[in-house]
């Protein structure tokens, strides 16, 4: 029983300390891990450099098309009020519209 708690408190102790590099790469007794070869590891650090510049690069695209929608919700504005005022002069005088 005071071999469980010690590898327990060792465990514990391991992920407590999650921010000393030291206890980054310690295997406590008893912890499940993974073997992986080096080809495994390289595909999984490229796939992840390859996700992270195809999120850059829809950040990006949204940034533009942000960008893009704000400049044509302007222009649709401006347009409405133009709209506005011709048919509101077209009211005051009729005569001017129907000629």
């Amino acid at each position: 029983m005071a071999e469980s708690v010690n590898v327990t408190s060792t465990i514990l102790d391991k992920k407590l300390e999650q921010y000393r590099w030291e206890a980054k790469d310690y295997v406590a007794e008893n912890e499940l891990t993974i073997t992986i070869t080096l080809a495994e590891y390289r595909a999984l650090i490229a796939s992840d450099a390859t996700k992270q510049y195809d999120i850059a690069k829809a950040n990006e695209d949204k940034y533009k098309r942000d960008t893009e929608n704000k400049m044509l919700k302007e222009e649709v504005e401006a347009l409405r009020a133009k709209l506005y005022e011709l048919q509101n002069g077209c009211r005051a005088g009729m005569e001017v519209c129907n000629a």
